[in-house]
This record gives C-alpha cells, structure tokens and sequence, in this order.
C-alpha cells in the first residue's frame, strides 16, 4: 500500500475535554451529551465520527459519480448516529446515511450507493462493528 495521508490528533479530558490536530487547525472542546449525563453544551465524540464518515462517504460518492461521469446534479450526505450498549456492557454504534442526490434515476442512485460503501475506507474500518445502512434520496434541484 502507498501511503496518501497521515495525521496526529491528541485527546485530553476524554468526553469533556479537548482534542486537537497536530497543525492546530482542528481544535474542538468535547462535552458529554445530556442523555449521558451531561452539564454542559457542546460537541461530543459521536457527532465527530458521523461527520467525518459523512463526509469521507459523500467523498466516494462524488469520487464514483466523477470517475463514471454520472450527470448528478448535487450530492449531500445526512448522518444519524446511534450509541448502544449490548449485554456485555461494550458500546456499539449504528449509523444510517441518505445521500440525497439528483439528475439520475433511483436505480442508479442505489447502485451509486451500495457502490460507494465499498470504496469508503470507513465503512471498511468499521465493518464488524458499526451497522450502517444507506439509502439513495432523489431530489428535485431547488
């Protein structure tokens, strides 16, 4: 494998604490949401993993729609993520996606879909224990 990217982030204080980027650009103070007990407000280790996979899965959306040069006219991703405890205590995540998309049809849209979850190094990461599912949302342009 060639390398393409690497990066350090460091994380201090856990769910409300800090993390931080080694360049600086990314700096983010954590809070624990209220349904686990949270005080105070603020981002929270989930809403970070779904909006980076969001975005690296809208990414190999669009990667497909350009190498295919589909006429897809725009493409947005929504993520919903889930936290569960099984019944042996450990932490599970469920994720569903609706890339929302228009200019092609829906059978194309899903095939685009089920596509892009196998090139997305996310889901390749995750595959044995995060659920996800994706769906194909056609749109009208505004």
């Amino acid at each position: 494998m060639d390398l393409i990217y690497k990066t350090r982030v460091f994380s201090q204080g856990g769910r409300n604490g800090r993390v931080q980027s080694e360049d600086g650009l990314l700096k983010v103070d954590l809070a624990q949401p209220a349904e686990m007990g949270g005080t105070k407000p603020g981002v929270n280790p989930e809403q970070l993993f779904a909006a980076a996979y969001a975005a690296c899965f809208e990414n190999s959306v669009r990667h497909i729609i350009r190498s295919e040069r589909l006429p897809v006219k725009g493409c947005m991703v929504e993520a919903e993520i889930s936290l569960y405890k099984n019944f042996e205590e450990a932490y599970r995540f469920s994720l569903s996606f609706a890339a929302i998309m228009h200019g092609i049809d829906q059978a194309t849209a899903d095939s685009l879909v089920e596509r892009a979850l196998k090139v997305c190094p996310y889901t390749d990461a995750t595959k044995t224990n995060v659920t996800v599912k994706a769906v194909a949302v056609l749109e009208a342009p505004q």
